[in-house]
């Protein structure tokens, strides 16, 4: 995958879980963005629908990730822990090349972008109905600086500035354009 993507702008990892932020209400969230070589002749990056029944942002496009648990020990832990149970992943098949800076989300708390590439092939992932309702594999080509504009969106009657990807079937904006952009993300 070094031979595919530059990596040298990314951070080697993220630090243990500062012990407090257990114990906040809003607890920081880890996503893992990562890169599928194996189905394709091109890299991939993985994008999940969060399902419908979901209590937050359903139906939303985005990274597997999710709120930091007890039992992990970093970014790394969380943003892998929660790529098994959405998309049945194994960490074991994830090589981590990295990660960005944290990146506040609307409400406040961090989101930790871990940045990885596995050789799994995406045919054998296995949603979680009840947290995913689809997976897209979009080409790390359209992800890139030259393919990302910015645009005005209104939410919750506030009108935000985001950097949008269009990839065809799906559009990527907001945290996880903005997530993207500190990726930076080149083929070599």
């Amino acid at each position: 995958m070094a031979n595919v993507i530059k990596t040298e702008h990314l951070k080697l990892d993220l630090p243990a879980w500062d012990p407090v932020y257990f114990s906040l209400p809003r607890k920081p969230s880890a996503v893992a963005v990562i890169i599928f070589n194996a189905d394709s002749s091109e890299p991939n990056v993985l994008f999940i629908r969060r399902s419908t029944r979901l209590g937050s942002h359903r139906g939303q496009i985005g990274f597997p990730g999710g709120r930091l648990e007890a039992g992990d020990k970093n970014p790394r832990d969380t943003a892998l822990r929660e790529a098994a149970e959405e998309i049945g992943l194994s960490p074991e098949d994830v090589t981590v090349l990295g990660a960005v800076d944290p990146i506040p989300s609307l409400d406040g708390s961090l989101v930790y972008p871990i940045i990885g590439y596995t050789e799994a092939s995406a045919k054998e992932l296995k949603m979680s109905p009840n947290e995913v309702s689809d997976i897209y594999m979009v080409p790390v080509k359209l992800l890139v600086s030259e393919n990302r504009r910015k645009f005005a969106f209104n939410l919750f009657g506030c009108w935000r500035r985001s950097f949008l990807y269009d990839c065809g079937a799906i559009s990527i904006w907001g945290l996880s354009a903005e997530i993207l952009s500190k990726a930076d993300l080149q083929l070599v």
